[in-house]
């Protein structure tokens, strides 16, 4: 007997009237648990979310979330998932307290007090309950955000872009909340930021012009880059000519020696002598992947 994953999707594909693609064959199944879903700007991953979520129809096959068809049962998917959008809207003059019971009246839900208060404990606001949106950083905007995409307790949550603009510590609090959401619901986070992915999950997805280029572990995409990722210091005079022969992953300028110190990936199988190999992360493996992809659509 196939067992049924929380979120399916086959060969699922989405384009516009003039033929272009945002999605092309897109095979997906996930489990309770963090999963990332990385890719550039428009490589369709708020698409992806939409189709998931029955706010957009696919062109081709089909995608069901807890069993339901995002297509035919739109309003069950609905009661089973909640999202975390890249852009929303607040009410400034509201307090946090009011904001939730308001939005949930909206929503047809009548939620208690304790439940309400339940909800700002889980996203660490109910200190500032009572205190009015306006007031509020970026970070605790949208903690409260997801506050209220937990509202009906949803088995899927949805978040596009969740750390976009965060500063540091807000992130890091984040990424601690998103990891504790995955011991008992299904999140998929969409973000171009490979740090947030390592930080809460080891399972990926990558998004790359609307084609699905890798699924599987982190660890099963860092094996595809050993001894392709290495450190070489480069005299600056040189530096034009080391560029042109080699995908710079990041590199360092050395005011002292006039040099700069930099993390590479040969384009041809010739490593540069003098260079030390280097145990690849996620973000080398991710330009890696988007530079293969891209050089075989070129050809």
């Amino acid at each position: 007997k196939q067992e049924i994953m929380i979120i399916q999707t086959h060969s699922l594909t989405k384009h516009d009237k003039a033929g272009v693609f945002a999605l092309r064959d897109v095979n997906l199944a996930m489990d309770e648990g963090v999963y990332g879903l990385l890719g550039p700007n428009g490589a369709g991953k708020t698409t992806l979310i939409g189709i998931l979520a029955g706010l957009i129809q696919p062109t081709a096959v089909r995608a069901t979330v807890c069993g339901f068809d995002t297509q035919r049962q739109v309003s069950e998917v609905r009661k089973n998932i909640g999202i975390i959008p890249q852009e929303y809207l607040l009410y400034p003059e509201f307090s946090a307290y009011e904001f939730l019971d308001y939005m949930a009246l909206l929503s047809g839900l009548d939620l208690s007090r304790q439940t309400i208060m339940r909800l700002l404990e889980e996203v660490n606001l109910a200190s500032v309950a009572k205190k009015k949106i306006k007031s509020f950083s970026g970070g605790m905007k949208q903690r409260l955000v997801v506050a209220q995409a937990l509202a009906h307790d949803p088995p899927v949550l949805f978040a596009d872009e969740p750390t976009s603009g965060l500063d540091p510590e807000e992130r890091v609090r984040f990424r601690n909340m998103f990891s504790d959401l995955g011991l008992r619901r299904t999140v998929l986070l969409s973000t171009h930021i490979t740090e947030d992915i390592t930080a809460v999950t080891n399972q990926l997805s990558i998004l790359h012009k609307g084609r699905l280029i890798f699924s599987g572990s982190i660890p099963e995409l860092l094996d595809q880059c050993r001894r392709k990722v290495w450190e070489r210091t480069v005299a600056r005079e040189d530096w034009v000519t080391f560029k042109d022969h080699n995908l710079i992953l990041s590199f360092v300028h050395e005011a002292e020696t006039h040099s700069v110190i930099a993390r590479y990936s040969p384009l041809s199988s010739k490593v540069t002598e003098g260079s030390t190999p280097l145990t690849p992360n996620l973000e080398d493996a991710y330009m890696l992947l988007i530079c293969q992809h891209n050089s075989e659509q070129a050809e």
